[in-house]
């Protein structure tokens, strides 16, 4: 029952997420005339080709349809390297997020007038959502599962890099085909996205589980229900000068409350402690689709 429960809650997160992934684009980003990073700045290129170059004039933004679109190699792709559940929940935000893109309307003028204090309430809803998302086993697609293959198939890849040479291009398209100014703000408003995000995802980061326990079997059930490596050595303590035994095991930070999950049927009694492990390197095994 609680399970269940644990699974409803995470699928309203991800709805409510989604749901400020698309506000922020059509209540801050679209009214301001700025341009998005990632697919959806790529959209937004795609369609103002087609309508400035090819001249094809659409009844309503079509933004939203054009990220669905691009998404569906990556949602293939994706669905064979990051695991079942983590696409059906990212392909269903992606339709989530497009169809809402599509329909909603934005308001004729700018909500705030100010363009830095719209990039600023903006980017943060938009971070705030993307970042939700990750937390939850979720993404908005584009360069979020790009980022997440890279990182998988090379965990010390910069992924910031890859998305800022995205970014890049897209502004510089906007500084040449609009003006300056708008390439600006758009930088900013991806800039304080990215920082939202590093606020409320820490997806790839790592910690050195340590767990103190008299209960031998302990580093075995550790070792099945985790699918991770577990190095145990004797110990002994100091003041009561018994046995016991230390299991050192690192993982990804939101695997933790699993973890602590399968250490309390073990041994409600087990000392545990954590530290953040910077530099990993040897054969880890990132689990980015929880």
């Amino acid at each position: 029952m609680e399970e269940q429960q644990e699974k409803i809650f995470r699928y309203i997160q991800i709805i409510f997420a989604a749901t400020c992934c698309s506000c922020a684009y059509k209540f801050f980003l679209s009214p301001a005339g700025l341009y998005n990073g990632g697919f959806t700045g790529i959209a937004q290129i795609i369609r103002n080709i087609l309508q400035d170059s090819v001249g094809i004039h659409f009844p309503s933004d079509p933004t939203g349809i054009f990220v669905w679109c691009l998404n569906v190699p990556l949602m293939i792709a994706g669905y064979k390297s990051l695991g079942k559940m983590f696409m059906v929940r990212t392909i269903a935000v992606i339709t989530l997020q497009s169809f809402l893109m599509t329909v909603l309307k934005s308001p004729e003028t700018q909500l705030i007038s100010d363009h830095a204090l719209n990039c600023v309430f903006g980017g943060a809803l938009n971070g705030f959502g993307i970042g939700i998302l990750l937390r939850n086993g979720a993404s908005t697609g584009g360069t979020d599962i790009v980022g997440l293959l890279a990182v998988k198939k090379k965990p010390d890849l910069s992924v910031g890099t890859l998305s800022m040479t995205i970014n890049a291009c897209i502004f510089t398209y906007a500084a040449i085909t609009r003006t300056f100014e708008i390439a600006a703000y758009s930088a900013v408003y991806a800039f304080i996205t990215s920082v939202v995000i590093d606020r409320t995802h820490f997806q790839t980061t790592k910690v050195a589980v340590f767990v103190v326990s008299r209960v031998p079997i302990l580093s075995n059930e550790v070792s099945v229900e985790m699918h991770r490596g577990v190095t145990t050595w004797d110990a002994m303590g100091g003041h009561s000068r018994k046995p016991f035994q230390v299991h050192m095991i690192v993982m990804n930070r939101y695997e933790l409350a699993h973890f602590r999950q399968v250490i309390r049927a073990v041994d409600k009694n087990a000392f545990i402690w954590t530290i953040k492990a910077d530099q990993v390197m040897g054969n880890f095994k990132q689990r980015l689709g929880v």
